[in-house]
């Protein structure tokens, strides 16, 4: 594994990746000793070369000048300033390599949309500028946080898969190639043609269901990994520690307990916000996983039912009306109840022009309806669960510009099959193309 890729695969902070034990490096620079290497290494060779020398010579003169000995000794300190010398000159070295590292990766995961990895870089690296004292290093660093904060508000993961003018990155093409997609032509937007594709060939098919689950499970090994650097699969976690509001998105009973207790989770580790929105709306409720019996039940959900919670006279019947007994009925630290304001976004039922059918509303429709209440103006923080969280992180963001937007979520399931991911992956590479229209 190369230098940097250390810095980011690693839980440890980067800069102990070079030296665990920087104490020494950290007093040369705490007392402005951070010369040029080469001035270290060149009188360390010095010292070292006539502590040695001295010290031979001295050796062979023990039985005829007095004094030898102190000679002898005196010698030994040369060389030990020497070695020493030799030893500040490889700290400051390795410094400015990993100064130079970070920096370098900063710019390239920057580059590639990947926001939050390089801000965690800058984030470390301004940690450890501050540490030993290095006042450009910290002021560049400093700079690089405040850029990349704003990127990932403004941002967060639409651009892992798309750069900014709407063309495909490697990974993606890639993981296209690995399911079957032709190659791209150039008479047509690749856009265009990867959403034409994709809707054809990922997306959830009622009766081609299987057929697509199975087609696409026989290449997991291969697909996954992908997936993974994507977005698809992996949880994430806060990248600020206080927001204006947080918003949870809806979906089924146990999705949404999963969701909450997450949310719970980080405010259990110091994440702070006032205002809790519960992004739902008027879909009827799923018989064969919201029924009464499984409202009354958390033997599967990590988001326990607190013992004092008294059985409803009457039971949710629609998204908006069961999450609100997911909240009034869950184990909630006692300082999120007081502290937080919880608002529940209630999206209409909308009826299909062309079937006259009713359809649920969708993530788009509570978002808008969300904007409707006119939410105070600040960062928010949304939670989803992998792999919803690349396609509901960009409809926020392409419907509330204006609002920094910090998405987070828990890891997909061990059992989730790949077709989901990319049914999802066509859902999103859908929103993608209608966001390049506009």
């Amino acid at each position: 594994m190369n230098a940097l890729s250390r810095l980011t695969q690693s839980n440890v902070r980067p800069y102990t990746l070079i030296n665990k034990d920087n104490g020494f490096k950290t007093c040369i620079h705490k007392h402005n000793l951070n010369f040029s290497p080469y001035f270290f290494n060149a009188i360390g060779s010095v010292f070292t070369a006539a502590g040695v020398g001295v010290m031979s010579g001295s050796k062979k003169l023990q039985s005829k000048i007095f004094g030898a000995p102190f000679i002898f000794a005196g010698s030994i300190i040369i060389t030990l300033l020497g070695m020493t010398s030799l030893y500040a000159g490889n700290q400051v070295t390795e410094t400015q390599q990993y100064i130079r590292l970070s920096q370098n990766a900063i710019q390239q995961y920057e580059q590639s949309g990947e926001y939050a990895t390089a801000l965690k870089i800058a984030r470390d690296g301004y940690e450890e500028s501050l540490k030993l004292g290095l006042a450009h290093e910290i002021a560049s660093f400093s700079k690089s946080v405040k850029r990349l904060e704003a990127e990932l508000l403004a941002l967060g993961s639409s651009r892992l898969l798309f750069d900014e003018n709407y063309q495909p990155r490697a990974k993606l093409l890639q993981l296209l190639e690995l399911v079957g997609m032709e190659p791209l032509n150039e008479s047509e937007k690749a856009i265009l043609q990867i959403n034409n594709w994709a809707q054809k060939n990922l997306l959830r098919q009622g009766e081609r269901w299987q057929e697509q689950t199975s087609k696409f499970e026989a290449l997991k090994l291969k697909i996954k990994p992908l997936l993974g650097e994507l977005g698809f699969i992996n949880a994430s976690s806060p990248h600020f520690n206080e927001y204006q509001g947080a918003l949870v998105h809806g979906a089924l009973l146990p999705r949404v307990r999963l969701r909450l207790h997450y949310l719970v989770e980080q405010w259990k580790q110091g994440i702070k916000f006032s205002h809790l929105y519960f992004l739902s709306g008027e879909r009827p409720l799923v018989a064969e996983q919201e029924s009464e019996d499984l409202f009354m039940q958390d033997k599967d959900s990590p988001l326990k039912i607190r013992k004092d919670w008294s059985t409803p006279i009457r039971f949710p019947r629609t998204e908006c009306e069961m999450m609100q007994l997911v909240w009034d009925q869950s184990e909630i630290p006692e300082t999120m109840r007081k502290e937080v304001q919880v608002h529940f976004i209630n999206a209409p039922m909308k009826i299909d022009p062309k079937s006259e059918k009713l359809l649920r509303p969708t993530t788009d429709d509570t978002v808008e309806y969300w904007l409707k209440t006119a939410p105070p103006y600040g960062n928010y923080l949304a939670i989803t669960n992998a792999p919803y969280t690349n396609r509901q992180d960009l409809v926020v963001r392409a419907l509330a510009p204006y609002y920094g937007l910090d998405t987070i979520c828990s890891g997909a399931s061990e059992q989730e099959k790949v077709a989901t991911f990319l049914d999802e992956l066509a859902r999103f590479i859908f929103q993608t193309k209608q966001l390049s229209e506009k």
